[in-house]
């Protein structure tokens, strides 16, 4: 055994007592012969020697996934963009670049004890909406911070099963009491005054008092979202639709992503 660590070119250099003979052995013959493509044995030699199994790159990045998907939570859909990184968003003008660092700024600087509003990104389909929100959704799944993403539409045809199946309670408390809220695509889903006053009111109004952040994408202004909510366009139907509208004004930064990038 000692032969064979004198002539090993990764053990050769030890100088080892007698006892640690056995373990550089055993790890030389471990290393040489492993066929476990999810661990891989790495000698300490620091405090004292001894083998452990490092995880593989293929294995660390299913651990990652893993907890990542552990802490984003998606609300009967997985619409968000599942490889999405902020540093692939690309910031080709001005506005974009100003969405890019307001992300950033709210990822570096959340805290569950120190309130930041969310954003509100406004803009046409295929600008990127979608895709910044999972790349916050996934930078702050990275630090252990449980994200619910919903797709507006899904949600709102998800809610209404609820009535029938009587989850309806606890998928609204479920928009209401994660710790951070992803609306994708408000505007998007089937609304009616139900939905309006019953369902999206409570859950912002609950997030605003409890200082939960809150992310919104959506192809509408808040004008054109104000008409949207007031359905009837009677007096009481815009009263309530200015409410859901200074929520959201409350809970989020405006921020809008409309330029094309081919324009001069």
């Amino acid at each position: 055994m000692k032969n064979i660590i004198a002539e090993d070119h990764e053990t050769k250099h030890l100088k080892l007592s007698d006892v640690d003979v056995l373990t550089v052995y055993q790890y030389i013959v471990a290393r040489d012969t492993n066929k476990d493509d999810r661990y891989t044995p790495v000698l300490v030699t620091e405090p004292y020697i001894e083998i452990i199994y490092k995880p593989s790159e293929k294995l660390a990045k299913e651990i990652k996934e893993r907890d990542i998907r552990r802490h984003l939570l998606s609300f009967d859909s997985d619409i968000y963009i599942q490889n999405a990184k902020l540093s692939d968003f690309e910031t080709y003008n001005d506005e974009r670049l100003n969405a890019f660092n307001h992300a950033e700024d709210f990822i570096n600087g959340f805290s569950k004890s120190t309130y930041k509003k969310g954003l509100y990104i406004y803009g046409a389909y295929g600008t990127g909406k979608t895709y910044l929100l999972s790349a916050i959704a996934h930078a702050l799944a990275e630090k252990e911070i449980n994200v619910l993403f919903v797709s507006m539409p899904d949600a709102s045809r998800s809610i209404r099963e609820g009535f029938n199946d009587r989850s309806l309670e606890e998928r609204i408390n479920e928009l209401k009491q994660a710790d951070v809220l992803m609306l994708d695509d408000l505007g998007g889903e089937s609304s009616s005054a139900w939905f309006r006053d019953e369902v999206l009111l409570p859950v912002l109004q609950y997030r605003l008092s409890a200082s939960l952040p809150v992310f919104i994408s959506s192809n509408l202004s808040m004008k054109d979202l104000t008409n949207f909510y007031a359905h009837t366009k009677n007096e009481t139907d815009m009263v309530k639709s200015v409410r859901i509208i200074q929520r959201i004004k409350d809970l989020t930064t405006y921020v809008a992503l409309t330029e094309s990038k081919f324009e001069d």
